[in-house]
């Protein structure tokens, strides 16, 4: 027999899973009501458990990027288990589109959202380090905010110009097996030659950053 408790958290739970997905679809502007809906649950229940859409918003935020950290960690970890996540990738769709959102959303908010989830990236960072992942130099806090940067960079053009009808069909847009094997190469095989031309660069960035 279920308790009362019992329930509590799982209407909790629906709350917060309907809210994922209404925000990732249809930005932060949905309303409780539109929520409530998703969630089968009245406007009342809602205000019951979080408060305010503000406070709501703030359990998403926290829930998306605990699940991002748990998921990248599990293919640290299990990485055969990538390929189910591509498989059946529409919660990992719902927790991307969140993202994106967060970001296109703007100023001080955003910019919280990015920093907390770059704490993320650099806990990851850490654990592929740790299992003979990536090089050392990889741990450098400024190269883990540029490629942090530079993969939500390219999600978000993506996003923008072909935005999905439903946010659970994202990832099959954006990460398709051409894009992803040339990302992977990029990273393995690097993109400069050992050169005199990367040290001119070098040389230039160095004289620059110095005047």
């Amino acid at each position: 027999m279920r308790t009362a408790e019992a329930e509590d958290l799982t209407a909790r739970a629906r709350i917060r899973e309907a809210a994922l997905f209404c925000f990732a679809r249809d930005g932060f502007g949905a309303s409780l009501r539109t929520i409530a809906q998703e969630a089968k649950v009245s406007v009342a229940l809602i205000t019951h458990h979080y408060g305010t859409k503000d406070n709501l918003r703030q359990v998403c935020d926290d829930h998306v990027l605990a699940r991002y950290r748990d998921m990248k960690l599990l293919a640290v970890a299990q990485p055969s288990s990538v390929g189910d996540s591509l498989t059946d990738n529409a919660d990992s769709s719902i927790l991307t589109v969140y993202m994106l959102r967060s970001l296109l959303a703007a100023g001080p908010t955003a910019q919280r959202f990015f920093d907390h989830f770059l704490t993320q990236i650099e806990t990851v960072m850490q654990a592929s380090f740790a299992a003979g992942l990536i090089k050392e130099s990889a741990m450098a806090p400024e190269k883990i905010r540029l490629m942090a940067a530079d993969t939500m960079g390219g999600l978000l053009i993506t996003f923008a110009t072909n935005p999905p009808d439903d946010p659970r069909d994202f990832v099959d847009q954006a990460f398709t097996a051409e894009r992803l094997l040339n990302q992977l190469e990029l990273y393995r095989d690097g993109f400069f030659t050992d050169s005199p031309v990367f040290d001119q660069y070098i040389a230039a960035i160095k004289e620059w950053t110095h005047d």
